[in-house]
């Protein structure tokens, strides 16, 4: 099985702190990975360390690889305000308008209506973004990255601000995007109750470790611990 993200021997610190120490895993291609671990875990450190190595940045470690032609990143928090003016549609034509063209073409108002459908996302398409509920928010966002047809989606707990059923919804529905487009999502998340049935792999940090394994395997550890850190703060 081809690998979309290979990692070998890295390690993460912060000053004396190490978060994370020699860990090794590769994550295959067009599959669903799930991110656990504990606030501090090093969850956030590890992506950050995946996106540099995706842009080839000066800060990138050569001990991570990651093979996508493109990576769309839905971060935990975007604020766009209360007079946010797009709506939902136009917000998600941002990710795929040519640069200097005041208008879609044909094909690019493809790819949005695309994407809106992906997501349950075409009835409310003209709905002004600043106007729509947190889980139509959150959708359109994923919408957005869906648009641009990446190989990699990248999604920083993208449910955290939702109840039970909207985290449901928007599950299922990236789920099934991911399979209709056969892309690979890594998601950080905390909330383990909906990974068993919907994920296919985990990558669990602990203990400036990192697991991995077909969700079928996920140990009972990582999901009473999560289960403990979720009903703390609510």
């Amino acid at each position: 099985m081809t690998a979309q993200v290979a990692v070998s021997n890295y390690t993460a610190a912060f000053g004396k702190k190490v978060i994370l120490q020699n860990v090794s895993f590769t994550i295959p291609k067009e599959q669903l990975t799930v991110i656990l671990g504990e606030n501090g875990a090093g969850k956030t450190t590890l992506v950050k360390a995946l996106l540099d190595a995706f842009l080839k940045t000066k800060n990138a470690d050569q001990s991570i690889a990651v093979e996508a032609n493109r990576l769309a990143y839905v971060p935990q928090f975007r604020d766009l305000g209360a007079d946010y003016p797009l709506s939902i549609a136009s917000f998600v034509g941002l990710a795929v308008r040519q640069k200097g063209w005041p208008f879609l073409t044909k094909a690019e108002k493809s790819r949005v209506q695309d994407a809106l459908k992906l997501v349950d996302l075409e009835d409310q398409q003209d709905l002004p973004l600043s106007k729509a509920s947190g889980g139509q928010k959150q959708r359109a966002y994923v919408a957005q990255a869906l648009a641009q047809e990446p190989d990699l989606l990248v999604l920083d707990e993208p449910t955290a601000a939702l109840d039970g059923k909207h985290s449901q919804e928007l599950v299922a529905a990236i789920r099934n995007a991911q399979k209709e487009k056969q892309v690979g999502v890594l998601w950080i998340s905390h909330d383990t109750s909906w990974v068993k049935d919907f994920a296919d792999n985990y990558l669990w940090l602990h203990d400036q470790t990192a697991d991995f394994g077909a969700v079928s395997e996920l140990p009972d550890a990582a999901l009473s611990k999560h289960h403990e850190e979720v009903n703390h703060a609510n």
